[in-house]
C-alpha cells in the first residue's frame, strides 16, 4: 500500500497537531472550505471528491461533524458491499433534507444500489459474525467512551481494546474496500492522545485489511 492510498481531508487543519500520522498520508488542507461543517450540498462532495485526485482505501476526516464527508468514498465503490459503522449515533436521523449532513448521510448512502446492507454497532457484541459481501468500515471515534479521548458531545461506552480488537476481527477476517475514521478531539492534549490512536488503528488495517485485488471496484468520483 502506498501513502497515497492513506488520505488526511483536513478542514480545520487538525493533522498538523498530528505529525507522525501526517508523514504517513496525502495531506489535503481543505481550511479554505465555508459551511461545510455539519453539512453540506452533493455539490460539495463531489468537488472535495476533485481535490482528492486519488481513490484513497484508508481517510481520515477529522471532526466528528464531518462523518458526512463518508459518503464520497461509498460513492467510489463500484461493487455490491456492505457498510459496517462504528458510531454512537445513527447518522440517519432527519427524514428528508436537501443537504448531506453528519446525521443523515446514512440515509442518502442507503440509496446507493450497490450497498446491499447497513450495520450500526456501537457495542462489540453488536458486531456481526458474517458478512455476503466485501465490507466498508467507517469509525467515529465518538463510540469510545470518554475515559480513552474526550471529543466534546454524547460518547459511547467502548474501550480502546474493544476498538481494536473489532477492526483487526473485520480486517482479517473479511475482504475490505475501504475504512474512513472521525472523532478528532478540540484540545492540545486530546489531540496527541487521538494521534495515538489513529496510528494504532492505521497499523491494523495496513497489517490485517484484505484488499480487493481488482482497482476496477473503485471509480474517481462520486456517481
Amino acid at each position: 500500500m502506498t501513502r497515497g492510498d492513506v488520505v488526511l481531508l483536513d478542514f480545520e487543519g487538525v493533522y498538523f497537531f498530528q505529525p507522525e500520522l501526517l508523514k504517513k498520508a496525502t495531506h489535503i488542507d481543505l481550511r479554505h472550505l465555508k459551511s461545510v461543517k455539519y453539512m453540506c450540498d452533493e455539490s460539495m462532495v463531489e468537488h472535495v471528491a476533485k481535490n482528492m485526485k486519488c481513490r484513497a482505501f484508508i481517510s481520515f476526516l477529522g471532526d466528528s461533524a464531518y462523518h458526512h464527508f463518508s459518503y464520497i468514498f461509498l460513492t467510489q465503490i463500484d461493487t455490491s458491499f456492505e457498510l459496517i459503522v462504528l458510531d454512537n449515533h445513527r447518522d440517519d436521523m432527519k427524514k428528508s433534507s436537501p443537504l448531506i449532513t453528519c446525521d443523515n448521510w446514512l440515509r442518502k448512502a442507503k440509496k446507493l444500489e450497490n450497498l446491499e446492507t447497513v450495520h450500526i454497532v456501537k457495542k462489540i457484541d453488536q458486531l456481526p459474525g458474517h458478512f455476503d459481501h466485501p465490507i466498508y468500515l467507517s469509525i467515529d471515534k465518538d463510540v469510545l467512551s470518554d475515559r480513552f479521548l474526550r471529543l466534546g458531545w454524547d460518547q459511547g461506552t467502548m474501550t480502546l481494546d474493544e476498538l481494536f480488537e473489532a477492526v483487526e476481527f473485520l480486517c482479517e477476517n473479511f475482504e475490505m474496500v475501504g475504512v474512513d475514521i472521525s472523532g478528532e478531539p478540540r484540545d492540545l492534549l486530546g489531540m496527541k492522545q487521538s494521534e495515538q490512536i489513529n496510528l494504532k488503528l492505521l497499523d491494523i488495517v495496513l497489517r490485517y485489511a484484505k484488499q480487493p485485488s481488482e482497482r476496477s471496484l473503485f471509480r474517481l468520483s462520486p456517481r
